[in-house]
Protein backbone atom coordinates (compact mmCIF):
# COMPACT_ATOMS: atom_id res chain seq x y z
CA UNK A 1 0.00 0.00 0.00
CA UNK A 2 2.82 2.39 0.87
CA UNK A 3 4.40 1.72 -2.51
CA UNK A 4 1.15 2.60 -4.27
CA UNK A 5 0.85 5.87 -2.36
CA UNK A 6 4.45 6.76 -3.10
CA UNK A 7 3.99 6.00 -6.78
CA UNK A 8 0.82 8.12 -6.84
CA UNK A 9 2.68 11.05 -5.23
CA UNK A 10 5.53 10.70 -7.75
CA UNK A 11 2.99 10.53 -10.56
CA UNK A 12 1.26 13.73 -9.42
CA UNK A 13 4.52 15.64 -8.90
CA UNK A 14 5.92 14.56 -12.27
CA UNK A 15 2.63 15.47 -13.94
CA UNK A 16 2.65 18.92 -12.32
CA UNK A 17 6.24 19.53 -13.43
CA UNK A 18 5.49 18.55 -17.04
CA UNK A 19 2.33 20.69 -16.95
CA UNK A 20 4.30 23.70 -15.71
CA UNK A 21 6.95 23.29 -18.45
CA UNK A 22 4.27 22.94 -21.11
CA UNK A 23 2.29 25.99 -19.95
CA UNK A 24 5.52 27.99 -19.72
CA UNK A 25 6.36 27.07 -23.31
CA UNK A 26 2.89 28.14 -24.51
CA UNK A 27 2.71 31.49 -22.74
CA UNK A 28 6.36 32.49 -22.29
CA UNK A 29 8.89 30.73 -24.52
CA UNK A 30 7.94 28.37 -27.32
CA UNK A 31 11.55 27.26 -27.80
CA UNK A 32 11.17 25.36 -24.53
CA UNK A 33 8.50 23.32 -26.31
CA UNK A 34 10.85 22.56 -29.21
CA UNK A 35 13.53 21.35 -26.80
CA UNK A 36 10.98 19.27 -24.88
CA UNK A 37 9.72 17.58 -28.07
CA UNK A 38 13.25 16.73 -29.25
CA UNK A 39 14.08 15.38 -25.78
CA UNK A 40 10.94 13.21 -25.86
CA UNK A 41 11.83 11.92 -29.33
CA UNK A 42 15.36 10.93 -28.35
CA UNK A 43 14.18 9.37 -25.08
CA UNK A 44 11.57 7.41 -27.07
CA UNK A 45 14.33 6.08 -29.34
CA UNK A 46 16.24 4.66 -26.37
CA UNK A 47 13.03 3.13 -24.98
CA UNK A 48 12.24 1.50 -28.33
CA UNK A 49 15.82 0.23 -28.50
CA UNK A 50 15.24 -1.46 -25.15
CA UNK A 51 11.95 -2.95 -26.38
CA UNK A 52 12.96 -3.90 -29.94
CA UNK A 53 16.75 -4.13 -29.88
CA UNK A 54 17.12 -5.70 -33.34
CA UNK A 55 14.92 -3.12 -35.06
CA UNK A 56 16.37 0.13 -33.68
CA UNK A 57 19.65 1.71 -34.76
CA UNK A 58 20.08 4.52 -32.21
CA UNK A 59 22.55 6.67 -34.16
CA UNK A 60 20.60 6.41 -37.41
CA UNK A 61 17.28 7.12 -35.68
CA UNK A 62 18.65 10.19 -33.89
CA UNK A 63 19.97 11.45 -37.22
CA UNK A 64 16.59 10.82 -38.91
CA UNK A 65 14.79 12.57 -36.04
CA UNK A 66 16.93 15.69 -36.10
CA UNK A 67 16.73 15.76 -39.89
CA UNK A 68 12.92 15.69 -40.09
CA UNK A 69 12.63 18.20 -37.22
CA UNK A 70 15.09 20.53 -38.92
CA UNK A 71 13.34 20.62 -42.29
CA UNK A 72 10.01 21.36 -40.58
CA UNK A 73 11.39 24.10 -38.32
CA UNK A 74 13.45 25.67 -41.09
CA UNK A 75 10.43 25.71 -43.38
CA UNK A 76 8.33 27.34 -40.68
CA UNK A 77 11.01 29.97 -40.26
CA UNK A 78 11.58 30.56 -43.98
CA UNK A 79 7.89 31.21 -44.58
CA UNK A 80 7.75 33.48 -41.51
CA UNK A 81 5.08 31.26 -39.99
CA UNK A 82 6.64 30.97 -36.56
CA UNK A 83 4.30 32.73 -34.10
CA UNK A 84 2.13 33.84 -37.03
CA UNK A 85 0.49 30.62 -38.18
CA UNK A 86 -3.14 31.30 -37.30
CA UNK A 87 -4.71 29.51 -40.27
CA UNK A 88 -4.43 25.96 -41.52
CA UNK A 89 -1.41 25.44 -43.71
CA UNK A 90 -1.58 22.27 -45.76
CA UNK A 91 1.89 22.86 -47.20
CA UNK A 92 3.49 22.15 -43.83
CA UNK A 93 1.69 18.83 -43.59
CA UNK A 94 2.85 18.00 -47.13
CA UNK A 95 6.44 18.78 -46.16
CA UNK A 96 6.12 16.48 -43.16
CA UNK A 97 4.89 13.58 -45.28
CA UNK A 98 7.37 14.17 -48.10
CA UNK A 99 10.11 14.17 -45.47
CA UNK A 100 8.86 10.84 -44.14
CA UNK A 101 8.65 9.33 -47.61
CA UNK A 102 12.31 10.23 -48.13
CA UNK A 103 12.98 8.82 -44.69
CA UNK A 104 11.35 5.54 -45.70
CA UNK A 105 13.72 5.38 -48.70
CA UNK A 106 16.70 5.86 -46.38
CA UNK A 107 15.44 3.12 -44.06
CA UNK A 108 14.99 0.74 -47.01
CA UNK A 109 18.52 1.46 -48.26
CA UNK A 110 19.99 1.12 -44.75
CA UNK A 111 18.36 -2.28 -44.22
CA UNK A 112 19.39 -3.59 -47.63
CA UNK A 113 22.99 -2.40 -47.24
CA UNK A 114 23.27 -4.12 -43.84
CA UNK A 115 21.47 -7.31 -44.81
CA UNK A 116 24.28 -9.59 -45.92
CA UNK A 117 23.51 -13.27 -45.30
CA UNK A 118 19.91 -12.45 -44.28
CA UNK A 119 16.93 -13.93 -46.11
CA UNK A 120 14.64 -11.63 -48.10
CA UNK A 121 11.61 -12.18 -45.87
CA UNK A 122 13.49 -10.97 -42.78
CA UNK A 123 14.75 -7.91 -44.68
CA UNK A 124 11.20 -7.05 -45.76
CA UNK A 125 9.68 -7.35 -42.31
CA UNK A 126 12.62 -5.50 -40.76
CA UNK A 127 12.03 -2.54 -43.08
CA UNK A 128 8.30 -2.45 -42.36
CA UNK A 129 8.75 -2.83 -38.60
CA UNK A 130 11.49 -0.22 -38.34
CA UNK A 131 9.67 2.38 -40.41
CA UNK A 132 6.40 1.81 -38.56
CA UNK A 133 8.03 2.08 -35.13
CA UNK A 134 9.91 5.22 -36.14
CA UNK A 135 6.97 6.92 -37.85
CA UNK A 136 4.39 6.13 -35.19
CA UNK A 137 6.40 6.66 -32.03
CA UNK A 138 9.10 9.19 -32.99
CA UNK A 139 8.36 11.07 -36.19
CA UNK A 140 4.75 11.61 -35.10
CA UNK A 141 5.97 13.96 -32.37
CA UNK A 142 7.25 16.22 -35.14
CA UNK A 143 3.59 16.93 -35.91
CA UNK A 144 3.37 18.74 -32.58
CA UNK A 145 5.94 21.27 -33.86
CA UNK A 146 3.54 22.15 -36.69
CA UNK A 147 0.42 22.10 -34.54
CA UNK A 148 2.09 24.27 -31.91
CA UNK A 149 2.41 27.15 -34.39
CA UNK A 150 -1.35 27.35 -34.92
CA UNK A 151 -2.73 30.06 -32.61
CA UNK A 152 0.71 30.39 -30.99
CA UNK A 153 0.48 27.19 -28.99
CA UNK A 154 -3.14 27.58 -27.93
CA UNK A 155 -4.38 24.86 -30.29
CA UNK A 156 -1.76 22.48 -28.91
CA UNK A 157 -2.92 23.43 -25.42
CA UNK A 158 -6.46 22.43 -26.38
CA UNK A 159 -5.27 19.08 -27.75
CA UNK A 160 -3.22 18.30 -24.63
CA UNK A 161 -5.97 19.34 -22.18
CA UNK A 162 -8.68 17.37 -24.01
CA UNK A 163 -6.44 14.31 -24.27
CA UNK A 164 -5.33 14.15 -20.65
CA UNK A 165 -8.74 15.13 -19.27
CA UNK A 166 -9.92 11.81 -20.67
CA UNK A 167 -7.20 10.01 -18.71
CA UNK A 168 -8.13 11.79 -15.48
CA UNK A 169 -11.91 11.46 -15.74
CA UNK A 170 -11.74 7.89 -17.05
CA UNK A 171 -9.65 6.92 -14.01
CA UNK A 172 -12.12 8.38 -11.49
CA UNK A 173 -15.22 7.23 -13.43
CA UNK A 174 -13.79 3.73 -13.55
CA UNK A 175 -13.00 3.75 -9.83
CA UNK A 176 -16.49 5.00 -8.89
CA UNK A 177 -18.73 3.24 -11.41
CA UNK A 178 -16.62 0.70 -13.28
CA UNK A 179 -18.10 -2.78 -13.55
CA UNK A 180 -17.75 -3.96 -17.14
CA UNK A 181 -14.35 -4.48 -18.68
CA UNK A 182 -13.15 -2.51 -21.69
CA UNK A 183 -10.63 -4.53 -23.76
CA UNK A 184 -9.49 -6.33 -20.61
CA UNK A 185 -7.41 -8.73 -22.73
CA UNK A 186 -5.15 -5.74 -23.41
CA UNK A 187 -5.55 -3.61 -20.28
CA UNK A 188 -7.30 -5.35 -17.36
CA UNK A 189 -7.96 -2.13 -15.40
CA UNK A 190 -10.03 -0.34 -18.06
CA UNK A 191 -13.84 -0.31 -17.88
CA UNK A 192 -16.65 0.75 -20.21
CA UNK A 193 -17.95 3.13 -17.52
CA UNK A 194 -14.52 4.72 -17.26
CA UNK A 195 -14.32 5.12 -21.03
CA UNK A 196 -17.76 6.74 -21.25
CA UNK A 197 -17.12 9.03 -18.29
CA UNK A 198 -13.74 10.09 -19.65
CA UNK A 199 -15.10 10.69 -23.16
CA UNK A 200 -18.10 12.76 -22.05
CA UNK A 201 -16.17 14.89 -19.54
CA UNK A 202 -13.16 15.50 -21.81
CA UNK A 203 -15.48 16.49 -24.66
CA UNK A 204 -17.20 19.02 -22.38
CA UNK A 205 -13.90 20.36 -21.06
CA UNK A 206 -12.53 20.55 -24.61
CA UNK A 207 -15.45 22.69 -25.78
CA UNK A 208 -15.08 24.99 -22.77
CA UNK A 209 -11.32 25.39 -23.28
CA UNK A 210 -11.73 25.97 -27.04
CA UNK A 211 -14.26 28.72 -26.33
CA UNK A 212 -12.05 30.39 -23.69
CA UNK A 213 -8.97 30.28 -25.93
CA UNK A 214 -10.84 31.49 -29.03
CA UNK A 215 -10.05 28.36 -31.06
CA UNK A 216 -13.47 28.12 -32.74
CA UNK A 217 -12.57 30.91 -35.18
CA UNK A 218 -10.49 28.26 -36.96
CA UNK A 219 -13.73 26.57 -37.96
CA UNK A 220 -16.55 25.59 -35.60
CA UNK A 221 -17.38 22.16 -37.03
CA UNK A 222 -13.76 21.24 -37.65
CA UNK A 223 -12.75 22.01 -34.07
CA UNK A 224 -15.84 20.27 -32.67
CA UNK A 225 -14.99 17.18 -34.74
CA UNK A 226 -11.39 17.29 -33.50
CA UNK A 227 -12.45 17.55 -29.84
CA UNK A 228 -15.01 14.76 -30.25
CA UNK A 229 -12.57 12.39 -31.95
CA UNK A 230 -9.79 13.06 -29.44
CA UNK A 231 -12.10 12.55 -26.47
CA UNK A 232 -13.53 9.33 -27.89
CA UNK A 233 -10.49 7.77 -29.61
CA UNK A 234 -7.42 8.81 -27.58
CA UNK A 235 -7.78 5.75 -25.24
CA UNK A 236 -7.03 3.53 -28.22
CA UNK A 237 -3.57 5.07 -28.39
CA UNK A 238 -3.06 3.84 -24.84
CA UNK A 239 -4.36 0.40 -25.79
CA UNK A 240 -2.10 0.23 -28.83
CA UNK A 241 0.95 1.03 -26.73
CA UNK A 242 -0.13 -1.70 -24.31
CA UNK A 243 -0.16 -4.15 -27.23
CA UNK A 244 3.29 -2.94 -28.27
CA UNK A 245 4.67 -3.55 -24.77
CA UNK A 246 3.12 -7.02 -24.66
CA UNK A 247 4.74 -7.90 -27.99
CA UNK A 248 8.06 -6.60 -26.63
CA UNK A 249 7.52 -8.45 -23.33
CA UNK A 250 7.91 -5.42 -21.05
CA UNK A 251 5.65 -3.91 -18.40
CA UNK A 252 6.74 -0.30 -18.90
CA UNK A 253 8.57 1.34 -21.78
CA UNK A 254 11.08 2.93 -19.39
CA UNK A 255 11.56 4.56 -16.00
CA UNK A 256 12.60 8.12 -16.80
CA UNK A 257 9.36 9.66 -15.46
CA UNK A 258 8.80 8.82 -11.76
CA UNK A 259 5.32 7.43 -11.23
CA UNK A 260 4.58 7.22 -14.95
CA UNK A 261 7.23 4.90 -16.34
CA UNK A 262 8.72 5.86 -19.68
CA UNK A 263 8.17 8.64 -22.16
CA UNK A 264 6.05 6.35 -24.34
CA UNK A 265 3.93 5.40 -21.33
CA UNK A 266 3.10 9.07 -20.84
CA UNK A 267 2.66 10.00 -24.51
CA UNK A 268 0.76 6.90 -25.68
CA UNK A 269 -2.68 8.51 -26.02
CA UNK A 270 -1.29 11.91 -27.02
CA UNK A 271 0.50 10.42 -30.05
CA UNK A 272 -2.86 9.11 -31.25
CA UNK A 273 -4.41 12.55 -30.64
CA UNK A 274 -1.67 14.21 -32.72
CA UNK A 275 -2.57 12.01 -35.69
CA UNK A 276 -6.30 12.66 -35.21
CA UNK A 277 -5.81 16.44 -34.98
CA UNK A 278 -3.50 16.55 -38.00
CA UNK A 279 -5.94 14.62 -40.19
CA UNK A 280 -8.86 16.87 -39.16
CA UNK A 281 -6.90 20.11 -39.58
CA UNK A 282 -4.80 19.42 -42.67
CA UNK A 283 -6.54 16.67 -44.64
CA UNK A 284 -10.31 16.85 -44.16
Amino acid sequence: MFKDIRKFVYRVLTGLLLTFIFFYSVFENKFVFYVMVIFFQIAAIFELKKMFSEKVDILAWIFFTLWIDTIVLVDLYNYQLISNLSIFNRSMFSIFFLGNIFLMILIILKNIMSSRNVDNQRIFFSIITEFFLFFYYVSSLCLSLILFEIKNGLLMLLIVVTNYCHDIFAYFSGKLFGKRGFFTNISPSKTIEGYIGGSVMSFGVGILVADILGIFDLGLYRILAMIFLISSLCPFGDLFESITKRVAGVKESGSILPGHGGILDRLDSLIFSLFISSVILFVV
